[in-house]
């Protein structure tokens, strides 16, 4: 059976690669008197938590760095952009984007994401401490099209009296969340767990987890491209997932065989001497060319 993030990644919309949640866009209008002239000072975040109050959204946001804060324009917004492409690569996702897949190949990579997705794909939640996994209030608002702005997405975070003593512990660093303050739940690591947002980050590289977007895998949240490569080999030479059993391996490094090539020359290696160093495959021809 298929979890609730089956159709996650289907949903992933933007050009020339970058994927961009429309959805979840909050855009923050705060009118500012100028004389008699009301002006307005607009400010657009290209993504938001979804399923919270504006007031909620804002918060975690001031929580984040700023030159990672995705408000559109600035540098935090190509930030998140980039890690889009990094952590979620659509080749991971999207037999259609892969390069020369063959047939059996394919059945085993739809089976791959079909896994993953039931097993491990999930989006964290943004809340109060002691409010994660809470019902929506009673008439929320109702998701919009694909494709509208959303200027104030729905609640979650606001149910309950935050002014109840409750102490809440960051899962990574061990540090006391405030009461008043937001957290990172995962319904898959179940409710008692909680992350300050700083450090809802790849089990693997550390990163923040963009969008909120991770895989469960031994008890923490990876990014998606650190948990794919764990599961099945990645191919230095073309960065997509390896689903034939028939590959080059090289200590921790993997290759398709077609892509088991010299990086200067682009001659075949498989059975011919070759040399690794400063991450690229050489032949020894090349390798001492790049050394005079």
């Amino acid at each position: 059976m298929d979890s609730k993030y089956s159709t996650l990644t289907a949903r992933v919309k933007g050009g020339d690669g970058i994927r961009i949640y429309k959805r979840n866009r909050m855009i923050m209008t705060n009118p500012i008197a100028t004389g008699k002239d009301p002006t307005f000072d607009t400010i657009t975040y290209e993504w938001a938590p979804p399923g919270v109050t504006q007031k909620l959204g804002l918060q975690y946001m001031e929580l984040i760095p700023k030159e990672k804060q995705p408000v559109t324009g600035t540098e935090g917004a190509y930030y998140r952009r980039r890690q889009l492409m990094q952590q979620l690569p659509i080749y991971d996702q999207d037999p259609s984007r892969c390069r020369g897949l063959l047939e059996n190949e394919l059945k085993v990579m739809e089976e791959f994401v079909k896994q993953y997705k039931s097993e491990a794909l999930g989006v964290g939640e943004v809340a109060l401490p002691g409010q994660g996994g809470l019902p929506k209030e009673e008439g929320k608002q109702q998701e919009k099209p694909e494709g509208t702005e959303t200027t104030a997405p729905t609640t979650n975070g606001s149910i309950g009296d935050p002014s109840k003593e409750y102490v809440s512990v960051c899962e990574l660093c061990k540090g006391v969340a405030p009461a008043d303050s937001p957290v990172v739940y995962s319904d898959r690591a179940g409710y008692s767990k909680q992350w300050h947002p700083t450090c809802f980050v790849c089990a693997k590289c550390s990163e923040p987890l963009v969008d909120l977007i991770y895989f469960w895998k031994d008890g923490a949240p990876w990014c998606g491209r650190h948990y794919c490569e764990s599961i099945r080999p990645r191919c230095s030479g073309c960065d997509e997932i390896i689903f034939s059993e028939d590959y080059q391996r090289v200590e921790d490094l993997a290759w398709h065989r077609k892509h088991f090539v010299c990086e200067g020359c682009e001659q075949q290696l498989s059975g011919r001497a070759y040399i690794i160093t400063k991450g690229q495959l050489l032949c020894p021809t090349c390798s001492k060319s790049k050394r005079s």
